[in-house]
């Protein structure tokens, strides 16, 4: 026998008795966070050239910035009050939440205008509105199903490992649209790289709007706990 520090054993006791992991519709949960959560650092990442690709000023990309803020902060104590009310599904809540993502990437996929337009502009606007809502409501949102469905006993490695798909969805998303953008730049033929027109993100808004609505409906696998069907 060796000596094992204390802190070692009660670390490798965690991790023997922590089972959610190993069930299915905990990796369904995974994957459908990371859709949604990854459509919205897809915006959050891009805004300040989503704004100069659709031949808008600069002053657009700071009032969005703002409004991103704004909405981002509100998702969140709209989606915990709802989530405290008895007898709400989150899980249905969450589905809600990604039908919001997917109206507002719609909005900016499908947009008629042209660019310099001001109903570009405006479709933008709605764009962030609804999808930072919505993104700052899922993370909300996330803790209570996790709690509601494999308990407290385990919450922190559960979080801790779900947490991960937003950064593994954001990073293909953010990818994705680089490559996208840069093609059209190239075959605008701008040496400087920069990108002008709809088609700039056209394509990544169709991307995102799938991810959005695949979130929604892998979720419907999902058991349906409410508030108090988890306290009791």
């Amino acid at each position: 026998q060796y000596y094992r520090p204390c802190g070692y054993t009660f670390f490798c006791t965690g991790l023997q008795s922590w089972t959610t992991w190993q069930r299915f519709d905990f990796w369904v949960l995974f994957g459908s966070f990371a859709c949604v959560t990854g459509c919205g650092l897809f915006i959050i990442n891009n805004l300040s050239t989503m704004v100069q690709s659709i031949g808008q000023p600069d002053s657009l990309a700071g009032n969005l910035l703002f409004l991103l803020s704004i909405c981002n902060v509100a998702g969140r104590i709209l989606m915990g009050a709802l989530a405290d009310l008895p007898r709400v599904h989150k899980i249905s809540l969450f589905q809600g939440v990604a039908s919001v993502m997917l109206f507002g990437l719609l909005v900016s996929a499908a947009s008629p205008f042209q660019e310099g337009d001001y109903g570009q502009s405006v479709c933008l606007t709605v764009t962030v509105a609804c999808v930072m809502t919505a993104y700052g409501g899922s993370w909300v949102l996330i803790v209570g199903i996790l709690a509601d469905l494999y308990g407290r006993d385990d919450f922190g490695k559960d979080y801790g490992l779900i947490a991960m798909g937003p950064a593994v969805s954001g990073l293909i998303f953010n990818s994705v649209s680089a490559l996208v953008y840069e093609k059209h730049a190239a075959a605008n033929g701008n040496d400087s790289g920069v990108c002008f027109g709809n088609d700039c993100y056209r394509g990544s808004f169709w991307m995102a709007a799938t991810a959005a609505l695949v979130g929604s409906l892998i979720l419907c696998q999902m058991p349906r706990t409410t508030r108090s069907s988890s306290i009791e």
